[in-house]
């Protein structure tokens, strides 16, 4: 017995042809993409079929309006709160139980939430192989996760779902704005496309290589495709269609000047929360201790697998017969004198920005991995933006990151601040020591772990010794990438003169604390 989903009237589309499918909805930003997602979750929801959604900018808790759907993590509209050590009976909860779950990852850091997402949808995989029940597992913004081109062990992850999940009853939902980003292989093997509005020359090849018209014929019918228009393609079907709209609140959508009222929602059982809170618990018994061990060990295999690489990146520089130079640090004022030199340097009306403001630049220049934050944007080609150009999500970013560098020791806030002060240069711990009026045993001892692993700052061994820098650019650049193209290269400039100020003022506060 066949059960047709409602998407479109223009589409007869049964759930037996979902199972085990890899479907991939693409399209710019207004196009339609995330209702068609959003409403493809809905016949989903209808007919019981168990799944979890990857959400990373908080916009499916509005399915709570019609189904009991449990939306988890650190975003402003999740139910639970919850983190990596609990990410497996997370997944154990949802496929075992039947438990739709929405993976609200909004709030976390890149390597907080690839973290998550590797320990959870390992459990998926394992699982799957175990009970094997149709399950399908969507993923909004899946370029960030399955970049073409890169190879990580969460994009491999994900791509085996994708491709030979079908033994297992284990489906995907792939979700992008970008297509040209997404890995090839995935999208060549995805067996039902919802093709939506593009404007890119290299989203339009894509488009090109899936349908079987000339190239000018795919680029007239793909311009002309109006919102919730799309080419539905499942083998040698290829229908244009209109896909109907969502019945739940949409947290997605396009803000205009109407006023928009969330609506009720749907409250999760008891049981289920029992469940989670319990899961919260690791497996019951995990002490303090235990969380640190375990976090240990993610920290150790990290540290030998960048070792690992090290020392392959280093065999091949020495059968190129790579001659390595290293550049000696700037002089620098001599130690006894540098203590004085401190003291101008954070107590300036300034707040330890440079006596001098740099030349302007071009913009494209802020790509070099060495470009000086300091530096401004000519004001003819870019005006500088402050936060309320900005993204509300971004501005939302900024603040989360803000915070968590004001939750750090002083010692760590004053090295981070003075660091971002004088990036581009490093610093050797004797030089940091004198210029932060501090002891260098105790930074050798107790050095700034938290902004290394975040990727605010870089430690680098030299023959001098230990040196740190800072790369808020980098940082920058990883952390708000998800956001292109909406924001550009004047947005990450603003970014990081934001970000740099308020570290800055961090690290005054943590002057005047001592």
């Amino acid at each position: 017995m066949r059960t047709p989903l409602n998407i479109s009237t223009d589409l007869s589309l049964d759930l037996e042809e979902v199972i085990g499918q890899c479907i991939a909805i693409l399209g710019i930003r207004g196009s339609g993409k995330s209702n068609t997602a959003g409403v493809i979750f809905e016949e989903l929801l209808k007919h019981n079929y168990p799944l979890s959604i990857v959400d990373i900018d908080g916009e499916y808790f509005g399915l709570k309006e019609k189904f009991e759907v449990l939306v988890v993590g650190t975003g402003d509209g999740v139910e639970i709160e919850v983190d990596v050590d609990c990410a497996e009976e997370i997944a154990a909860i949802s496929m075992e139980k039947n438990v739709p779950v929405v993976l609200d990852l909004s709030g976390f850091l890149s390597e907080e939430r690839n973290a998550f997402l590797q320990e959870y949808l390992t459990a998926l995989w394992n699982l799957a192989g175990k009970l094997r029940r149709p399950y399908i597992v969507g993923i909004e913004e899946a370029h960030e996760f399955i970049p073409q081109g890169t190879k990580t062990e969460l994009k491999e992850l994900i791509a085996r779902i994708a491709l030979r999940g079908r033994k297992r009853g284990l489906g995907a939902i792939i979700v992008s704005q970008r297509s040209a980003k997404v890995e090839k292989d995935v999208l060549s093997q995805a067996g039902i496309l919802f093709l939506h509005r593009v404007v890119h020359e290299a989203d339009m090849r894509v488009y090109s290589e899936i349908l079987p018209w000339r190239k000018s014929e795919v680029k007239e019918l793909i311009t002309s495709l109006a919102t919730g228009d799309c080419v539905y393609v499942n083998g040698d079907t290829v229908l244009p269609i209109y896909v109907r709209e969502r019945e739940t609140f949409h947290a997605g959508f396009t803000p205009s000047l109407e006023v928009v009222v969330t609506p009720q929602l749907k409250q999760v059982s008891q049981s289920i929360i029992e469940a989670i809170e319990h899961a919260k618990q690791g497996k019951g018994k995990k002490t303090r201790l235990d969380t640190l061990r375990d976090k240990i060990t993610r920290l150790e295999a990290k540290l030998a697998e960048r070792d690992k690489k090290i020392e392959q990146l280093e065999e091949i520089a020495h059968t190129l017969g790579y001659i390595k130079v290293e550049v000696p640090p700037p002089s620098l004022p001599d130690v006894q004198q540098i203590s004085k030199a401190i003291v101008h340097s954070v107590e300036s009306p300034a707040g330890m920005r440079p006596a001098t403001t740099p030349a302007p630049r071009p913009i494209d220049q802020l790509d070099s991995e060495n470009a000086d934050p300091t530096a401004v944007i000519d004001i003819d080609q870019a005006p500088p933006l402050g936060d309320g150009h900005l993204p509300a999500a971004v501005v939302r970013h900024i603040d989360r990151i803000a915070a968590r560098v004001a939750h750090r020791g002083v010692l760590e806030r004053r090295i981070l601040a003075f660091l971002v002060a004088h990036a581009p240069l490093a610093y050797s711990v004797e030089q940091i020591a004198a210029w932060t009026d501090c002891a260098r045993g105790v930074i050798e001892n107790s050095p700034p772990r938290e902004f290394l692993e975040m990727g605010l700052l870089v430690r680098e061994r030299r023959t001098t010794g230990t040196h740190y820098r800072s790369s808020l650019k980098a940082f920058v650049s990883r952390e708000f990438g998800l956001y292109q193209p909406d924001i550009g290269p004047r947005e990450l400039h603003a970014i990081i003169q934001l970000l740099r100020t308020r570290i800055l003022a961090r690290g005054d506060s943590a002057l005047i604390a001592l």
